[in-house]
């Protein structure tokens, strides 16, 4: 279970969280990662799933941890991610919280990692949780709100951005989506993976460098 060490971390701890599972959280904190490294920052990658270990050679495959223990695998995630060097983590996200079934490991991952703050993922459109056409997704609004609401007390987290999935939509639906989302929310948004990540970038680090 978490000792404590995951507040004091000397870095600044980013978290993706999102609307459903599989909607991109790990591909953002990935394209993030690499847009602060050419950036010259000392950033690092954080995997909590089996792609992103594979990607970055290290890890916790947080849905292999017995439940009670979620948030002191992530604890060590973050004080790892300090020892090798990073002054800006970016956490790879799981689950959501608005799913009725992988809730938990989203609320282990944002109590055992502390972050400073959230990217928010969603898919473009997406009107209902994926397999669970009874689950509606709540407004974004709402869900942002969540998110910050269940922070670790000692370490309250904002929404700094979010990063729209747009896969599907030709380009000029996808520039609209973005736009109303932004309008939507009051968040800087963009799609990381199809117009870059600096727009996001610089959304995150303003938050956290204040």
């Amino acid at each position: 279970v978490p000792t404590g060490e995951n507040l004091q971390v000397p870095a600044k701890i980013v978290l993706t969280v999102g609307s459903d599972c599989a909607i991109g959280k790990k591909t953002v904190a990935v394209e993030l990662d690499l847009a602060a490294r050419k950036r010259g920052l000392k950033s690092v990658f954080v995997p909590t799933g089996q792609t992103g270990i594979a990607i970055a050679g290290w890890g916790i495959a947080i849905d292999a941890v017995v439940a009670d223990f979620l948030a002191g695998a992530a604890e060590r995630l973050v004080v790892e991610g300090s020892q090798r060097g990073g002054e800006l983590l970016w956490v790879e996200g799981q689950g959501s919280l608005a799913h009725p079934a992988y809730s938990g490991v989203t609320m282990g991952l944002i109590h055992g990692s502390a972050p400073h703050a959230y990217v928010f993922v969603h898919k473009a459109r997406a009107t209902h949780v994926e397999g669970y056409p009874d689950h509606p997704l709540p407004d974004l609004r709402e869900l942002i709100a969540l998110h910050e609401r269940v922070s670790l007390r000692l370490r309250p987290a904002v929404v700094a951005a979010v990063a729209l999935h747009t896969g599907g939509l030709e380009e000029d639906d996808a520039r609209a989506e973005i736009a109303r989302v932004g309008a939507e929310t009051g968040l800087t948004t963009d799609d990381p993976v199809r117009f870059g990540a600096d727009t996001l970038l610089d959304a995150v680090l303003e938050v956290v460098q204040d």
